[in-house]
């Protein structure tokens, strides 16, 4: 049963201005009717259940947000779930798609990502990886821990029926996250699966002149891509062309554990990457491209946290979706939805710990200094504001998890703009001005004196995204935020924080 999916606080705020989304100095004032920004998979009651690899599929103006819902019971886990939507604030919970088989030595014990396509007699198809974890037990004897498999819907995604004949095997127990399209110069369906080839991670190709063809008749068209920045596995790739250039995308899952991707500007050309080859940071995981109509997107989860609020990520958390910029270069920036920042784009005023507005802080470098703002609303909040070193020296940003009304302290985590180490980095470890501990997320990013560098940050729950100068971004998880006092802060930076604006 379909349902409108809320922010993990069901009931919104009501405005108590005379006018409905109206600017206020009263926080939580615009009654944002249950938007969210971060999604989860669905609620049990109250209680939000988690997402994983999201596998989107844009179909006839709306965006479907099919993924792994974190559902397990013992061996069986992960029912393919989806979302809609149209404008990335408000989502429709359409409940679980495809659910595993609680049958000992079914090869759909539990479910792996997959992808979803239209064919050109308007049906549905799912291809998705079966997995048993037990595959080779005694009692179970499955060839491999790891299978394709395909299922297809004739209403309209209402329904999907699972083609239990169709189990293409690679030889390999990993080989998974099926990616598959239309190749219009061949006129075939060509996929993608994440699997591994001595000793090293590769996605090898398949293809097909029909998506209803048994699992025999996919040709083995050998490997598509070999990792070339380790032997880790590169998970849930995906495969678009763009503008006159063709992208593969793929995940880390090794020490880096982002979202990786590559380019050619000729269809079988040389696979090249720019410097700076990953989309977002280790906050944006398992993600993938899709386009919808002219515009591209990401998407992807950030996790939920292990062993509490500084733990590092774990699995499952929430849904992440960012608008991709294409450079002249073919570089791709990830940057805010246009819908998202016009949703929240109510103007509401944000106090200093003394009763001043908050609109500027300059900073002389020469110590550690934080002016205190009041409490952070519990509202999806956007920020705005603009950085400017004067010397590249230390760091600055905002600190959050203040537990009262302080200047010159930091929170429990913080956002780094670090001139010093060309970076802009989450911690939410944070113990002094002097041990910040490890990085939660981090991306590179080179500061220049005298400029003016764009920043928009939006904050849902724990989940926070920050859009650097339309260049890079950085999505983590930093609990306790809400409702608790917050700073902006210089660590021996010599710079100024210009122009804040915050929006509901």
């Amino acid at each position: 049963m379909k349902k409108r999916l809320f922010a993990a606080v069901v009931a919104a705020a009501v405005c108590i201005s005379a006018a409905a989304g109206c600017a206020s100095n009263k926080k939580d004032a615009v009654d944002q009717k249950g938007k969210t920004v971060f999604p989860v998979s669905s609620y049990d009651e109250t209680l939000p259940i988690a997402m994983g690899d999201v596998m989107p599929f844009y179909d006839d103006g709306v965006m479907n947000i099919y993924h792994l819902r974190d559902d397990k019971d013992g061996i069986y886990y992960h029912p393919i779930s989806r979302l809609t939507t149209t404008d990335y604030a408000n989502y429709v919970d359409e409940g679980v798609a495809l659910n595993y088989e609680k049958i000992p030595n079914s090869v759909d014990a539990a479910l792996g990502t997959g992808s979803f396509i239209k064919d050109k007699d308007g049906n549905y198809h799912c291809f998705y990886t079966g997995h048993n974890d037990n595959a080779h037990d005694d009692d179970v004897k499955l060839d491999y821990t790891e299978v394709i498999r395909h299922a297809k819907s004739t209403d309209n995604q209402k329904t999907w029926v699972k083609d239990e004949e169709f189990k293409l095997y690679g030889g390999e127990n990993d080989f998974r996250d099926p990616y598959v399209y239309y190749d219009a110069e061949e006129n075939l369906y060509r996929m993608l699966v994440t699997t591994r080839a001595s000793n090293c991670g590769v996605i090898k190709s398949y293809s097909s002149p029909s998506l209803d063809a048994v699992w025999k008749d996919w040709k083995d068209d050998g490997i598509f891509f070999k990792n070339d920045g380790g032997d880790y596995n590169m998970e849930c790739p995906s495969y678009v062309e763009y503008n006159g250039f063709y992208y593969l995308a793929y995940s880390e899952q090794g020490e880096n554990r982002v979202t990786h991707y590559r380019y050619r500007t000729q269809k079988n050309g040389e696979w090249k990457k720019f410097e700076r080859d990953s989309i977002d940071s280790s906050g944006f995981y398992a993600g993938r491209l899709e386009k919808a109509g002219e515009d591209l997107y990401a998407f992807a989860w950030c996790a939920k946290l292990s062993g509490g609020s500084t733990g590092g990520f774990d699995w499952g958390g929430n849904l992440v979706a960012h608008k991709i910029k294409q450079l002249p270069s073919g570089e791709l920036c990830a940057v805010m939805i246009s819908s998202v920042k016009e949703t929240f784009s109510t103007p509401v005023q944000y106090k200093n710990i003394n009763g001043g507005k908050v609109s500027g802080f300059s900073f002389d470098g020469e110590k550690f200094a934080a002016h205190g703002v009041e409490k952070l609303a519990k509202n999806v909040t956007r920020v705005s504001f603009s950085i400017n070193f004067e010397a590249l020296d230390g760091d600055l940003g905002i600190t959050f998890g203040l537990d009262g009304k302080y200047d010159n302290r930091l929170g429990q985590g913080l956002i780094a703009f670090d001139g010093k180490n060309n970076s802009l980095t989450c911690y939410n470890n944070v113990s002094s001005i002097l041990r910040y501990g490890s990085p939660l997320a981090s991306v590179a990013f080179n500061y220049e004196t005298g400029a003016d560098y764009q920043v928009d940050m939006i904050i849902d729950g724990e989940i926070l995204t920050v859009y650097l100068n339309e260049t890079v971004c950085l999505t983590a998880r930093i609990p306790n935020m809400q409702k608790k006092n917050f700073a902006f802060y210089s660590n021996g930076a010599k710079a100024q924080i210009k122009g804040i604006t915050f929006y509901e």
